[in-house]
């Protein structure tokens, strides 16, 4: 009767032991599944942000060329019609995604329009309070900035927005007086088809979002509702907007990996094998004591001896293969004791990546764990408080190989509590090439694609940085521009590949002509072009003007309708001391205006600006 009753409490126990590991392993692979989806969305949020900053960054650039031409219209007074046409013909041929460039005049009426072809319903326009964007045209007057609307009906059909830029003149006694708003009109279609042509990405379905409400879509095969992400935007001051992005299976898939099943598998199997080794301990026991007895029970004993040790084999040999699994994965997976830094398991993937055996990665980590994860202690209590604090448990840390180099690693560790003890579970990944990816993109985004200077993005920031650097220190900072002459018949006649070969090819003349470090040179949009020369006054400008020209002209490109018969520059120049009260919008106006100059002067030029006549 005693036999039986402890008989069946060492089976109430080992179930109690195999129920508890099989609640670890499900808490293990549940928080590496949770993990790994936090990964997945981390990355989703990631991407659906950097392509809504990117739209933004793009319209805003697009859109300079109007805020150009305003400052020119605010600083001289109303400017010629011929040279307004100039200037929006350059826009226009610069981003496709215009509708139209329009002036309305002080009393809201319709004045100028280019192109007046397909825009022949808005010549006799008149803004009055009934049309939905009077209001905010009244705002634009009143606060000196330009709005962008919402998106309406257009009298040449269809939907778009326009951007409301005010216009001022100078009366006699010199007062601003409004002389009415230089309108870019936009198509919806048409400006959100140009605005994602340089992001092409397959990896996602684009909605526009106006209120909550779709008024464009560009959609992929295969997205995934349940992972979509809405990110809004800020679209020239106007905030009703956002991008709804929806990634598809096909991203989802590349982000996911089978390691939290492997881990489950592994998990269990072991449970099951540790409660198997410790019921043959306690039968063997009760076999020896049944064996003291006598022999009459012997044969049954070892009969049923041998069928259990045929069961442990088969178990060993499955135990092999799931670690013969885990040791195919290219990611590290490892058990330790985080008090005696005894290892319980780990794959091969976790010691041959950083170089060493077996052997010695478990004694270097028994001995000094420093020099296989510099700042151990610290890292293991990050993930103690990260865990107590429920938050993300992955880790960007550094590793050293056994030749004493670094490898980049992301580490996601839990520590898990069996039978009041305590042991951490990691998983290791060797990220050196997502980290490398991603500072590809950082320069990526500051350089142009097609000749390899840096972009209108780059230009922006680092004028301003210059200019608040020149400031303190009070020295000079000198801005030129410069414009390949007759380019569109350049392209027209030779073709858009010549006339990307040919912007490659003064690029590089540009960059060779630039003898210091701290100089810049950049593609400021299509044909034109931008160097900004720090500490440097008027003589040292027109010193690398002239560089710039004879370098050039000893390239001889040849250009059939140009009157020299080969590729010129026209070029203008601006020289400004930044703790002039000036600002940099008014020197890179200047600068515009002195290459304005210098192309009405005959072209393959240099103009300094001078000041007003």
């Amino acid at each position: 009767m005693l036999r039986s009753q402890s008989s069946w409490a060492t089976r109430l126990a080992l179930a109690a032991l195999l129920l508890g590991l099989c609640l670890a392993s499900l808490l293990l692979w549940q928080r590496l599944l949770s993990a790994q989806q936090e990964r997945v969305a981390e990355r989703v949020d990631y991407q659906a942000r950097s392509l809504a900053r990117q739209l933004e960054a793009s319209l805003h650039d697009q859109v300079d060329g109007l805020r150009r031409i305003a400052l020119q219209w605010n600083h001289r007074g109303r400017i010629p019609m011929d040279e307004w046409l100039l200037d929006c013909r350059f826009s226009l041929e610069r981003f496709k995604g215009y509708q139209a460039i329009e002036w309305l005049g002080a009393d809201l009426a319709m004045r100028w329009i280019e192109p007046l072809q397909g825009n022949e319903a808005a010549q006799q326009f008149r803004l009055t309070p009934a049309h939905p964007n009077f209001n905010l045209a009244i705002r634009a007057k009143a606060s000196g900035e330009p709005r962008f609307s919402n998106s309406f009906a257009l009298l040449q059909g269809g939907r778009g927005f326009i951007l409301y830029t005010p216009l001022y003149i100078r009366d006699a006694q010199q007062a601003r007086v409004f002389d009415g708003f230089l309108q870019g009109v936009f198509r919806v279609e048409r400006l959100m088809d140009e605005l994602l042509i340089p992001l092409n990405n397959g990896d996602f379905s684009a909605y526009l979002l106006e209120a909550g409400r779709p008024i464009y879509s560009h959609e992929q095969p295969n997205t995934l509702d349940a992972l979509q992400q809405e990110v809004p935007l800020d679209l020239l001051n106007n905030q009703n907007f956002a991008l709804r992005l929806k990634p598809t299976e096909q991203l989802v898939q590349q982000l996911a990996t089978p390691l939290p099943q492997v881990v489950l598998g592994a998990s269990l199997t072991i449970s099951v094998l540790l409660v198997a080794a410790l019921g043959l301990a306690l039968s063997n026991a009760r076999r020896a004591s049944a064996l003291q007895a006598g022999n009459r029970r012997l044969n049954a004993e070892l009969e049923q001896r041998e069928q259990i040790e045929h069961v442990l084999r088969d178990s060993r040999e499955r135990l092999q293969l799931v670690l013969d699994l885990t040791d195919s994965s290219q990611d590290g997976l490892f058990i330790i004791d985080p008090q005696s830094r005894d290892i319980l398991y780990m794959n091969q993937a976790t010691y041959s990546r950083l170089g060493y055996s077996a052997e010695a990665f478990r004694e270097l980590l028994k001995q000094d764990p420093d020099q296989l994860l510099p700042g151990y202690h610290d890292w293991l209590e990050g993930v103690r408080l990260a865990q107590q604090n429920k938050l993300p448990s992955i880790f960007q840390q550094k590793m050293l190989r056994h030749d004493g180099s670094e490898q980049a690693a992301e580490i996601s560790a839990q520590l898990v509590r069996v039978n009041d003890h305590e042991y951490l579970i990691g998983v290791t990944r060797d990220n050196s090439q997502r980290l490398l990816f991603e500072a590809q993109l950082q320069r990526l985004s500051q350089q142009d694609g097609l000749t390899g200077l840096y972009n209108r993005r780059f230009f922006d920031s680092q004028l301003n940085s210059e200019w608040r650097r020149l400031r303190r220190q009070g020295t000079a900072l000198t801005l030129l521009m410069l414009d390949i002459d007759y380019f569109k018949s350049y392209n027209d006649q030779l073709g858009h590949l010549a006339g990307d070969d040919a912007l490659r090819q003064v690029s590089e003349v540009l960059h060779t002509s630039l003898q210091r470090e701290g100089d810049s040179a950049c593609r400021y949009g299509g044909e034109e072009f931008a160097i900004i020369l720090a500490d440097t006054g008027l003589e040292g400008g027109l010193h690398v003007a002239a560089r710039v020209q004879q370098l050039l002209e000893a390239l001889n490109l040849a250009h059939p309708t140009n009157p020299l018969g080969r590729l010129t520059l026209s070029i203008g120049l601006a020289v400004v001391e930044p703790g002039s009260g000036e600002s940099p919008d008014l020197l890179v106006a200047h600068c515009d205006q002195a290459l304005y100059r210098a192309k009405h002067q005959g072209r393959n030029r240099i103009c300094v600006w001078q000041g007003e006549a």
